[in-house]
């Protein structure tokens, strides 16, 4: 009875979507979404059990660390955006109030210089392309992984035959892995 008030209340303290995607100033891994069903529930997938095994024992924390990875630079390229509005905004109103009183007040010029400049090595880091690059190249590859995983639980192409298509797999995983930025 106690869980359940608690979850109720969770339920209800819900923040805003403009808030909760918000990036994090420090990203931690949170709850993984699952896309195979979880140890507990794959009784009705008997036929599959051997192949959800070897997921679980060769692949699955590949694909996690990738996934994570993806996260963690998606929420760095966020951050700097967000860095770069907010600085931006808060520039601009040192302007203003600056403009609005007739000028002359040193503190609000030194914080607008200052907020400048920080802002001008933020560009830059966004500027170059890599922050988004970086991420977009470790999403690409945890999603080609999972593709490659569904091929093979499919018994698709390459991973028709049963001789070798665990092998082929992991050596596929293995050049997913290996793979430079955004193909």
């Amino acid at each position: 009875m106690v869980q359940k008030k608690k979850d109720e209340k969770k339920k209800r303290l819900h923040r805003p979507a403009l808030i909760a995607r918000l990036p994090k100033l420090w990203w931690r891994p949170g709850k993984d979404w699952p896309f195979l069903p979880d140890e507990g529930d794959r009784a009705s997938y008997a036929a599959l059990a051997d192949d959800l095994d070897f997921w679980d024992a060769n692949i699955k924390q590949r694909f996690r660390d990738l996934d994570h990875e993806a996260q963690r630079l998606q929420n760095r390229f966020w951050r700097l955006q967000l860095t770069l509005i907010l600085g931006s905004a808060t520039a601009t109103i040192l302007g203003a109030v600056q403009a609005a009183t007739g000028g002359g007040h040193v503190g609000l010029a030194i914080a607008s210089a200052v907020i400048s400049g920080l802002l001008a090595g933020v560009t830059v880091l966004v500027g170059d392309g890599r922050a988004q690059q970086r991420y977009l190249g470790a999403r690409l590859k945890a999603e080609r992984i999972k593709s490659e995983y569904f091929l093979f639980l499919a018994g698709a192409g390459e991973y028709a035959s049963d001789a070798t298509r665990r092998h082929d797999l992991e050596s596929q995983v293995d050049k997913i892995e290996a793979s430079e930025g955004v193909t």
